[in-house]
């Protein structure tokens, strides 16, 4: 009587082109492969994407978010620049849980301001996930919200600086 298999292995996978890039032997938590590249989340501090042969890599604090499709097996994300990214994996090995929780652990706190007369801004607090992190405030604008407005702006460093002594 055959068995059957409750767990697929992953496709060994040689990583060490990307520690020219890291400077450092990278720590893989997980990595999802596809015929089109290659995602890692190496140890606790970055995102890395192989395609064509180069590494991109972000660190956590600069990925807004994103998300796994499984229907398509498609992973898609998000820089806090609003670059788009998108990977079609035929292995995606525990990178969109990997991801979930990196994203979670460098976001600090998330506010949103109105900004008249149109739109909102979102202020966000994250901090990277070194040994010694630092703080990152980030405004993103939604709904044709203008930065450049004199009152968006007062606005928004106004919810930063109120976020910053509240909570750290």
């Amino acid at each position: 009587m055959g068995g059957m298999a409750f767990f697929k292995r992953p496709t060994r996978v040689d990583f060490s082109d990307l520690q020219d890039q890291l400077g450092n032997k990278p720590q893989i938590l997980a990595h999802g492969v596809g015929d089109d590249g290659l995602v890692l989340a190496v140890g606790r501090e970055e995102l890395a994407l192989r395609r064509d042969g180069q590494w991109q890599v972000w660190r956590w604090e600069r990925v807004a978010g994103g998300s796994w499709n499984g229907d398509a097996s498609t992973f898609k994300w998000r820089t806090m620049d609003n670059e788009r990214f998108e990977a079609r994996l035929t292995e995606e090995n525990r990178v969109p849980e990997a991801f979930r929780e990196r994203v979670l652990a460098s976001t600090l706190v998330t506010s949103v301001v109105d900004a008249a007369p149109r739109g909102q801004v979102q202020v966000i607090g994250r901090r990277d996930l070194s040994a010694d992190p630092q703080q990152h405030w980030y405004a993103v604008p939604s709904g044709g919200a203008d930065l450049n407005d004199p009152r968006t702006r007062d606005a928004v460093v106004t919810e930063t600086d109120r976020l910053r002594s509240n909570y750290f």
